[in-house]
């Protein structure tokens, strides 16, 4: 009698075991969706931003479509006093990328990023890459430029590059800016990413 018993409790385990495996499988499938859940695109270089890599349309609709993850907004701008409508991709309240349109607005002309979340071709970022850890070949053709009202200089593979690294000298320098070649070789060393931008291709 008690081997009756024995092999009913044993049996009674073995269901439970099973009901529990049961229950569990539901989590495993949870995870995996977790794992191939869609990811925001926050890389820029050559080949595009926030993966857009064509001439696209200025306008938001289009923006939505190429960028569909990101939160797409018109917003007001300008350049030396210029006004004109920009496009803002943001995620979580903070803005990634931001498109300006060519000459006559109806395309995106170049997409620009200052944010810490954006990643270049080598998984720099603003803020922390230096132009001593740049990729020669991608920075061998360089042109003084004013940063926030500070020295710096933007750099791409040549005169038409469609990227551009742009550095900020570090502050205090005081000596020559201007031509790129007329900074102090240890002052570029030491300047930091400050933006990247991606050209588009042309209409």
């Amino acid at each position: 009698m008690k081997r009756i018993i024995l092999a009913s409790v044993a049996a009674l385990g073995l269901a439970l075991a099973g009901c529990g495996q049961q229950q569990q499988a539901p989590t495993s499938g949870e995870e995996s969706q977790t794992v191939t859940a869609p990811t925001i695109n926050t890389n820029i270089g050559p080949d595009g931003a926030a993966g857009i890599s064509t001439a696209l349309s200025m306008d938001v609709a289009s923006v939505r479509a190429a960028a569909p993850l990101y939160d797409v907004a018109p917003v007001e701008d300008q350049i030396e006093g210029q006004p004109f409508t920009a496009i803002t991709l943001s995620t979580g309240g903070q803005e990634v990328f931001r498109l300006l349109p060519n000459a006559d607005g109806r395309h995106v002309h170049a997409i620009v990023t200052n944010s810490v979340r954006a990643k270049g071709p080598t998984q720099e970022s603003v803020g922390s890459a230096r132009f001593a850890v740049a990729p020669p070949e991608q920075v061998e053709f360089c042109l003084s430029e004013f940063v926030d009202g500070a020295a710096g200089f933007a750099c791409s593979t040549a005169e038409d590059g469609n990227f551009w690294r742009v550095y900020k000298v570090p502050e205090g320098y005081d000596g020559p800016s201007d031509p790129f070649d007329a900074i102090d070789p240890d002052v570029l060393h030491d300047s930091v990413l400050v933006e990247m931008r991606w050209i588009a291709p042309r209409v």
